[in-house]
């Protein structure tokens, strides 16, 4: 789980991890507030990481976390109540079944008691569609930070965006890799917890950017 200033929502978050699950890792970037502390106390593995480009450390948070992990199955989400962890089991059979490898969970059409505001609909959409003609890729969610991984895999996705863009990135470099058996699985997405660190629209735009240059200049961009 990345973090920044979650204290107060962490207890309700740890509560809905399946039971099954053998290690809770916190990376904590740049929180201000007792996150640490807090995350420490409910049995949490707790780990710093406070590198940051334009003031965002999301990717650096995810790449230290994935590198400290020792479990056979690696499940990425926030740590702000967005994502349903507690259907873990659901997913991971899923999983096995497929033999599939990278499972990017998708909040894609939406479903009813999905909370996702309009505007974030349409620049997803927009973002899905730049995926599906640059790459050939029919991404249905190429936003979403809920994922689960083989670790087997962990080291064939070449990860190195330290902001928002590890999650175009992590995806791309996952269904653009003949090794890795990339697929997505429909969830609802839950109302956050607190408030948002991203400016949507600056955000969306660098994406947008991002996804373009990756196709064209991605040996410009490591």
């Amino acid at each position: 789980m990345p973090c920044r200033n979650e204290a107060r929502h962490l207890q309700d978050i740890v509560k809905k991890i399946p039971t099954f699950v053998d290690e809770i890792i916190m990376v904590s970037n740049r929180s201000t507030d007792n996150t640490c502390e807090v995350a420490k106390s409910l049995g949490i593995k707790v780990l710093v990481d406070n590198r940051a480009k334009g003031g965002i450390g999301y990717g650096f948070a995810h790449m230290t976390g994935l590198k400290a992990t020792t479990g056979d199955l690696i499940v990425s989400t926030d740590a702000d109540g967005t994502y349903p962890i507690e259907n873990l089991a659901k997913i991971i059979d899923f999983m096995m079944e497929n033999k599939i490898n990278f499972v990017s969970c998708n909040r894609y059409p939406v479903q009813k008691d999905t909370k996702i505001p309009l505007f974030l609909r349409l620049g997803v959409m927009a973002l899905n569609l730049e995926t599906r003609i640059l790459y050939g890729k029919k991404i249905k969610d190429i936003l979403s930070g809920m994922w689960i991984i083989d670790k087997k895999i962990k080291n064939e996705l070449n990860l190195s965006e330290g902001d928002w863009n590890l999650s175009p990135q992590i995806k791309l470099n996952a269904a653009t890799n003949p090794k890795i058996n990339f697929t997505e699985y429909q969830i609802s997405q839950h109302q956050r917890l607190g408030q948002t660190k991203q400016s949507y629209f600056r955000t969306g735009l660098s994406h947008l950017l991002w996804i373009a240059k990756n196709r064209f200049f991605k040996h410009k961009l490591k």
